[in-house]
């Protein structure tokens, strides 16, 4: 798949790296470094738009990792943000393991949109795909004991809602998405788009 390009993933998640350990045959890791609280500011009242806010994100991520790409050759950068929306607040990454807890409480038996843009940067033509995707979960009525026993044994300061589905799975049921846009990656969304471009 993309024979002749270098992947570069721009992103430290665990999750989006596994997911390109399944679909890639080789690509390499440069983290973005962009402040994300501080860069959303630039977007003025339109921060409070989970879908305007996440693709901006991801966009200004690409940029960043652009910046630092040495490579020549032909190349495509990835990079992704993703926010969870629960009862019209964006969730990003909570800021202690104690707000993490107050929102899973606050989760329970309610319904999460969980929005991952992602921005694709085409070296040789020159392109820069910036879209979104949106999936719905239902997150289940979970005992206190599991919701905490997860919250002490993960980095949940690390994910956007303190989310990382594929750590808990057993708390939610997936009412519209697929698991692989969830944990922050649109592969067969993605996939589609930039198969139009190169063939």
């Amino acid at each position: 798949m993309f024979d002749g390009y270098k992947i570069i993933l721009g992103s430290a998640s665990e999750g989006r790296r596994s997911i390109f350990e399944r679909v890639f045959k080789e690509f390499v890791v440069i983290t973005p470094d962009v402040d994300e609280v501080m860069s959303s500011y630039r977007l003025g009242r339109y921060r409070h738009n989970p879908i305007m806010l996440s693709m901006f994100l991801s966009y200004i991520k690409n940029l960043d990792v652009q910046s630092k790409v040495l490579e020549t050759d032909k190349y495509i950068v990835f990079t992704f943000d993703t926010v969870v929306v629960h009862q019209g607040d964006i969730k990003g990454k909570p800021e202690s393991k104690e707000v993490a807890l107050e929102w899973f409480y606050s989760y329970r038996e309610d319904f999460q949109e969980i929005v991952t843009s992602y921005s694709i940067y085409i070296s040789d033509i020159d392109i820069i795909i910036n879209d979104f995707d949106v999936s719905t979960v239902y997150f289940k009525s979970v005992p206190d004991e599991e919701i905490e026993n997860y919250i002490r044994n993960n980095p949940v300061t690390n994910w956007a809602g303190g989310i990382a589905i594929e750590r808990a799975q057993g708390f939610f049921n997936i009412l519209n998405g697929d698991l692989d846009s969830i944990i922050g990656v649109p592969t067969k969304k993605m996939i589609d788009q930039i198969n139009k471009l190169i063939r």
